[in-house]
């Protein structure tokens, strides 16, 4: 190979991280599957690709594709619906992200599963890194600690701002009863790294008007969370001069 196609290729080259989240169940969680085809899309333009599985016990997880580096995260234990702060609180991960960030920069980081338990954080931890953030997610996911704008009682749920109601509808008994505050900071949290992401990726117009009312703009939302627009998206963005 040539020296200008060899330069060529090391500059076109980019360091991508993805993340998948845990969920609520030992069931596999969605995002990890996403963030595997993503990832496969990736590494097969010649991306170098890190995918942090962040998963719960006895969660199975797809294999990584060829070229991607699965990197391990602790696993998290099963956590019943009250336990709204804990589960919403995951320093570990946290921390490996951001040790990943100093040892190797990365040109992006795409949270897949925003929302879904685990850290809220990883999006706005990459954007102060210097990575462009991005995250796919299902509006539900966001704006409802249950991940499914069902009550308790079986019914669909509209009032998922008022944290009163969120802690009768996620608590396990009368004295395993969430605080309200924990579902003001998941929310703060949640919406505070969203706002750094470059764009967010959601499946259809009714995710994207569930986002609008938790208070992300239209403007950062994309609509279709294929993999290949979400890779080709991100290398375009992670490629051109940061402002």
């Amino acid at each position: 190979m040539a020296r200008g196609a060899r330069l060529w290729l090391a500059l076109a080259t980019l360091r991508i991280v993805v993340v998948s989240s845990p969920g609520s169940s030992p069931t596999p969680h969605w995002s990890h599957a996403a963030a595997a085809a993503t990832a496969d899309v990736l590494a097969a333009a010649g991306h170098d690709v890190v995918w942090f599985a962040i998963a719960r016990i006895r969660q199975a997880l797809p294999p990584p594709p060829r070229g991607v580096e699965l990197r391990g995260v602790p696993t998290l234990p099963p956590r019943a619906l009250h336990e709204v702060g804990v589960d919403n609180d995951d320093a570990g991960t946290e921390a490996l992200l951001a040790h990943s960030l100093r040892e190797q920069p990365a040109a992006a980081v795409v949270h897949f599963g925003a929302g879904a338990r685990g850290s809220p954080n990883l999006a706005w931890l990459a954007e102060r890194m210097g990575s462009r953030a991005f995250a796919v997610v299902r509006g539900a996911e966001v704006v409802c600690h249950r991940g499914d704008l069902v009550d308790r009682d079986g019914r669909p749920c509209t009032q998922f701002a008022d944290p009163e109601r969120c802690r009768r509808c996620c608590a396990g008994s009368w004295w395993r009863t969430p605080l309200a505050n924990d579902f003001l900071a998941r929310g703060d949290l949640l919406a505070g790294s969203l706002l750094a992401c470059e764009a967010m990726f959601v499946a259809d117009p009714a995710d994207a008007a569930l986002l609008a009312a938790f208070g992300v703009p239209g403007k950062t939302v994309r609509i279709g969370c294929a993999a290949a627009a979400i890779a080709a998206c991100v290398t375009a963005a992670a490629t051109s001069a940061k402002g």
